[in-house]
């Protein structure tokens, strides 16, 4: 049996931009800043209403579906090529893993990579599922299960910590390194496992398998055909979702309780985020069917294409110009949000221009190089 080598083949310039688009989200989802009344503004309030409206949760909702795609295409290029995919593409999970633990312990606890790598050994298992029989999985672990865990954590208190609270605001104003690592070790998801966990994975595995669902409709490639369902999916997104994700605001600022009566907000927010992302994901791709919007988005795609690259890029960006720990600009809690935000834009620009020049000479970001070249290097063994 053939092992896993390099395959010849051609990106899906378009899942490339959308990607890059879903980086721009995501750095401003994580936008550090302070609640010092001292950097207070007027644009405090309508920029938490418009972040949870707009931007929290359905970015990185949009990231996870494209890497359930992007597994998806890789086997897909295997079996046609003869080859062995299952060991490859385990091996290659260990090492996302690896990167993403060294992400979480070194640089920032946030990160998402070992999710995607732990649940992405899971979707081996579905791999030859219908269509049909992935959408109703995917319905589970994204409303479902997502619904009940998010009530656990809220309503029934599954996420309070044992460490001290306090612990928040020293992570970023602290000036020692290693008392950031003692800090960022303590809170990390993973070593809180029951806590956080649970509706991470949960969500993710849900969200990645929406992108093998769209992988096997061959939606990035055939979008003209799919028209119908892109109208569906906008209209649904910018309805149903917009009002989800205005219920999701009203309980992250605790002007709603989960109490009994309520119960059925989590699942219609779950549900609501699912739609929304999605909807983005279909004005996107069917703006970028069209001239003057395609020369607009095509600048995502160089941000895209080095995505891993990027993602830990942003991190080391809040580390060292927001951070106090690096002792360099230590800019939290000396700027205020809508400041925050806008040194978050220009470093976007920034990463596009740097991805840009990079690609101008290599095929792929240095992580991605590094990560395919180690899996193939594993493989061979």
């Amino acid at each position: 049996m053939k092992t896993f080598k390099p395959i010849a083949k051609s990106r899906i310039e378009v899942v490339d931009a959308l990607r890059g688009f879903a980086l721009l989200g995501v750095l401003l989802a994580n936008v550090p800043y302070s609640d010092d009344p001292s950097i207070a503004s007027v644009f405090d309030g309508p920029l938490n209403f418009l972040s949870d409206l707009l931007i929290s949760k359905k970015f990185i909702t949009i990231f996870s579906i494209l890497f359930g795609f992007g597994f998806y295409i890789q086997m897909s290029r295997a079996e046609k090529s003869g080859v062995y995919f299952k060991s490859y593409f385990l091996k290659r999970m260990a090492l996302l893993f690896l990167i993403g633990a060294i992400h979480c312990f070194v640089l920032w606890n946030g990160d998402i990579i070992m999710s995607y790598a732990f649940g992405g050994v899971f979707l081996l298992l579905i791999r030859n599922w219908s269509i049909k029989k992935t959408i109703v999985l995917a319905i589970i672990f994204n409303v479902v299960l997502t619904g009940i865990v998010f009530i656990g954590n809220s309503a029934l208190e599954w996420q309070v910590y044992d460490y001290d609270y306090g612990l928040a605001l020293v992570q970023p104003t602290t000036t020692s390194y290693w008392e950031y690592l003692r800090v960022n070790t303590i809170m990390a998801p993973w070593l809180n496992f029951f806590k956080d966990m649970p509706i991470t994975l949960v969500y993710t595995f849900g969200n990645m398998l929406i992108g093998v669902i769209l992988g096997k409709l061959d939606f990035f490639r055939v979008p003209v055909k799919l028209k119908k369902i892109t109208n569906g999916m906008i209209l649904l997104g910018f309805t149903v979702g917009l009002t989800a994700s205005y219920f999701y605001h009203l309980v992250m600022s605790g002007e709603l309780e989960l109490d009994i009566p309520l119960l059925w907000v989590p699942f219609v927010i779950a549900a609501g985020m699912i739609l929304q992302a999605l909807s983005y994901v279909a004005l996107f791709v069917r703006l970028y069917q069209k001239g003057f919007f395609k020369k607009m988005l095509q600048w995502f795609k160089y941000v895209g294409k080095t995505a891993l690259s990027n993602y830990i890029f942003q991190s080391v960006f809040y580390l060292v110009v927001f951070f106090h720990c690096t002792n360099v600009f230590q800019l939290f809690g000396k700027v205020s949000k809508i400041e925050t935000y806008g040194i978050a834009l220009l470093f976007f620009v920034l990463q596009s221009a740097i991805s840009y020049l990079w690609l101008k000479r290599r095929d792929q970001g240095p992580l991605e190089y590094l990560w395919k070249k180690m899996s193939y290097k594993i493989n061979k063994k």
